[in-house]
């Protein structure tokens, strides 16, 4: 009987344990957070810019637009101060520049960070990477930001360019893994916990569920036909391989050259998604938070 009561006990620890690692040190408040700025960071995911503004790497739908995953974060926060300081095709190395453009932050800042796709993309070290990665939250821990969401990379293997080039299907939950590793070796002790690493989400099981299929709720168009590839909503050159972001192949384009059901596809270019498909994961971003920020 005693034998049997330890076993539970180490079962039920052992289940505990993972379950904190998941959150990356999750806790709850008591006074939900309200971010009096959302700051982005990273790669296109986070790109604000728009047709009056600069080439983002999604449909670009004209100013005032919340079309990038920070944007649509900060407005399940009813927060419209955002800026980004995010740029499409960047890596976990061009976050440090990122952050000294950003110049000064704040307690009541959220900072989104969505990063690792082009990281993945070029094969690089994922411990190396996740090393690199705590060193850039650490800072702005110390620069005083107390909320730091984490996007986890979606499968590179499964975006239209990765079908089309047979990207190895191994490669991104690697990196994942190496990156939730780190995180919860640093930080994962935290309490209150100040960074979210939204792998908890569900946002990353279910975008391999979405990309199975060719049709997946709210989307009509997920990037798979059940064979190969479907053309992205920027058209079929964006399927190109590549080995830059300048090159042809990941840059997304204007609403009036893209297709018009672009609204419900989930993917813009061979890399990244529409503006409903951002805000897609932002929503699960979002519920990530309730970890203990809300």
């Amino acid at each position: 009987m005693n034998s049997m009561f330890s076993q539970l006990l180490k079962t039920l620890f052992t289940i505990a344990v993972a379950f904190v690692l998941s959150s990356c040190g999750s806790s709850s408040t008591v006074d939900p957070f309200k971010p009096t700025r959302v700051v982005g960071l990273g790669d296109g995911y986070n790109d604000i810019r728009t047709a009056t503004g600069g080439a983002a790497p999604t449909v670009r739908t004209g100013a005032g637009t919340t079309s990038s995953v920070v944007e649509r974060v900060a407005a399940y926060f009813s927060q419209s101060n955002v800026v980004s300081y995010a740029s499409a095709g960047a890596r976990i190395g061009d976050l440090a520049a990122q952050i000294d453009s950003a110049g000064s932050f704040s307690a009541g800042d959220l900072v989104v960070i969505t990063v690792g796709t082009f990281d993945v993309k070029a094969g690089a070290s994922p411990s190396t990477e996740a090393q690199t990665l705590v060193t850039q939250v650490q800072r702005l821990k110390t620069a005083g930001v107390k909320h730091i969401l984490i996007m986890p990379v979606l499968d590179v293997s499964r975006t239209p360019w990765g079908r089309t080039n047979s990207f190895d299907t191994t490669a991104t939950n690697t990196f994942n893994t190496a990156v939730l590793t780190a995180l919860s070796s640093q930080f994962g002790g935290e309490n209150p916990n100040t960074v979210i690493y939204a792998n908890a989400s569900g946002v990353t099981s279910l975008f391999l569920t979405a990309t199975s299929l060719t049709t997946y709720s709210p989307f009509t168009d997920t990037g798979y036909n059940g064979a190969a590839a479907t053309t992205p909503a920027c058209g079929a050159a964006t399927l190109a391989l590549n080995t830059a972001f300048a090159t042809a192949g990941v840059s997304g384009c204007d609403a009036s050259a893209a297709n018009a059901s672009y609204g419900t596809m989930l993917f813009a270019d061979g890399i990244h998604l529409t503006p409903a498909g951002n805000n897609w994961v932002a929503g699960y971003l979002y519920n990530a938070t309730a970890q203990g920020w809300r």
